[in-house]
């Protein structure tokens, strides 16, 4: 079965649910099975290892419990100890995103540095290669502009093979920071995607 047959199966077995729950269930179960395809499972068995959709989904409907009725004077109290709680739950929702900043930036700083890296010394290669000649005629080839110009011009080649180095650096802690990016953002999702459910 592949991954999208059984999430239109899931879909059909939940329609008893709230839309926003079921689509919360569908991509909770949705990300599963991409993290285990990339964990080296195929498609098949990865839907497989969740068991068949109607199973699934009594297994779900069977934590549902009907909601008790609650009185507006419940839901005013609600709302006055939430906004009691704001400077509490606010900070904390603060401090969590500020840790989750500095967690990105130090992640891509890395790479940052590295692509600046490579342009300065691409920058200085190229003014170097274009100023050798002019530093060769305003010295005077028979008064030391011929070894001037020369050693400029090989410090402009090492410039060049540092800017290479530091561009595939680049590229490659690039590709590493995004994909680790992408990995810590599925697993906060996927952390809030599984509340109220049971993992498979």
């Amino acid at each position: 079965m592949t991954k999208q047959l059984f999430l239109n199966e899931l879909a059909a077995a939940l329609h008893s649910l709230p839309r926003e729950e079921r689509y919360r269930t569908l991509g909770y179960y949705d990300e599963l099975i991409d993290d285990r395809m990339e964990d080296g499972q195929s498609e098949e068995d990865a839907v497989a290892s969740l068991g068949e959709p109607q199973q699934v989904a009594r297994e779900i409907l069977g934590e549902e419990e009907p909601a008790p009725s609650t009185s507006k004077g419940r839901k005013v109290w609600l709302i006055v100890l939430l906004v009691l709680g704001f400077p509490l739950w606010g900070s904390l929702l603060l401090v969590a995103a500020i840790v989750l900043l500095c967690v990105y930036i130090c992640l891509f700083l890395p790479a940052f540095v590295l692509g600046v890296l490579a342009l300065g010394c691409l920058a200085s290669a190229l003014v170097g290669v274009v100023g050798t000649p002019v530093l060769m005629l305003d010295v005077g080839l028979l008064t030391g502009g011929l070894p001037a110009g020369l050693f400029q011009l090989g410090l402009s080649v090492a410039l060049l093979g540092l800017a290479v180095l530091s561009a595939l650096g680049f590229y490659f802690t690039g590709r590493a920071t995004v994909k680790a990016a992408k990995a810590i953002w599925r697993g906060i999702r996927r952390s809030f995607a599984k509340k109220g459910r049971v993992p498979a």
